[in-house]
């Protein structure tokens, strides 16, 4: 029977925690994400997730059922994918864009590869580039905040009574500067999507994950600092010289992003210091795309180019550590050597007699 299987080319993990536990552990994450939304934008929120949910796990269920394979609905997967498909849409998008967006994340971004985790790339990401490429328009025209309760109750069956707003992102885009507080920013007072909007809620998710083993935290340290130095370097002409590095870090979906797709465990490299060096380049990449890209979806876009590549990570790493090449190492050697150059011409010669003897 051993005969049957391929054994594989170091490095190799196991996983300890069962993947139910880890996708309840994620979609509980997700869910406390909602919590402004559902007082901003009333109950259409409950609509839009219902909708992208349905759409995840009826797309499953026909492919496996027009594959003849046993159905795999109850791993709980695609409810993760139709969650945050739902949780990436405006609060006045029609519901057809978040029923589009769940099932181009499984059928195009899961199933054709096999399923759960065998995909090379972050389904919700695939399904929210193809939206912003099929409707953009749709997909990065957010809505302002209603201000009374009868606009709430009526946005439930109809987006008509939700106004049109742009991100930050998209104004400092057109040249135009955002004006926002960072109060707005805390309490989801800003427009974008529906579940990327409050930096408190974010971070509560984000230590949530971290404490159930969900999130990679050392994606999210890199990716933070490489976004940062290239945003620095890449000021916007309308806003500040630290100003612009919020922005770009915390404006539209580049943090959810983070969070939910480069920080994935599953999707992410397996080594720590393959995940430093992939999270820095998915930061890298999220702010430039944000600049001279054709669309403010960076994040989404940088984790889409990024994910088939996060096994060539762990193997770059593992290969030069196979040859004694690492950081501890290097960090060793140059110190020996700065120590040898500190010292005078006799503790030279004096330490050399030393090894001859």
């Amino acid at each position: 029977m051993a005969d049957d299987f391929m054994k594989s080319s170091a490095p190799h993990f196991r996983q300890t925690d069962t993947q139910l536990w880890t996708e309840a552990h994620r979609i509980s994450a997700l869910c406390m994400l909602l919590i402004l939304p559902l007082i901003h934008y009333g109950g259409r929120v409950i609509l839009m997730v219902l909708f992208g949910v349905l759409s995840a796990v009826g797309a499953e269920a026909l492919w496996n059922y027009i594959a003849k394979r046993p159905q795999t609905v109850s791993d709980l997967t695609s409810v993760e994918i139709g969650l945050t498909c739902a949780l990436l849409m405006p609060a006045c998008a029609h519901y057809q864009l978040a029923i589009f967006t769940a099932a181009a994340a499984v059928t195009v971004g899961k199933m054709p590869f096999g399923g759960t985790y065998r995909t090379p790339f972050v389904p919700a990401a695939v399904g929210y580039c193809m939206a912003a490429v099929c409707f953009p328009d749709e997909t990065f025209t957010y809505s302002r905040l209603n201000e009374n309760v009868t606009d709430k109750l009526a946005a439930f069956a109809s987006n008509e009574s939700l106004s049109a707003a742009y991100s930050q992102l998209a104004l400092l885009r057109q040249g135009r500067d955002p004006f926002t507080h960072i109060n707005e920013y805390l309490l989801g007072e800003v427009a974008g999507p529906l579940g990327t909007t409050s930096i408190v809620l974010l971070a509560i998710a984000a230590v949530w994950l971290l404490v159930g083993g969900g999130l990679a935290w050392q994606c999210l340290v890199s990716f933070s600092l490489a976004g940062a130095v290239v945003s620095f370097g890449l000021p916007y002409q309308t806003a500040g010289s630290l100003v612009y590095i919020f922005y770009d870090l915390l404006g539209g979906s580049t943090f959810f992003c983070c969070v939910f797709m480069a920080c994935c465990p599953y999707y992410c490299p397996k080594l720590a210091t393959a995940r430093y060096l992939w999270g820095a380049a998915c930061g890298t990449l999220t702010v430039l795309i944000q600049h001279f890209g054709s669309v403010e979806a960076g994040g989404a876009f940088a984790v889409l180019l990024l994910c088939p590549l996060s096994g060539a990570f762990d193997r770059m790493v593992w290969y030069f550590r196979s040859r004694n090449i690492s950081y501890r190492t290097v960090k060793a050697a140059l110190g020996k050597r700065l120590q040898y150059r500190m010292k005078t011409q006799q503790e030279r010669e004096l330490d050399e007699f030393k090894e001859k003897q």
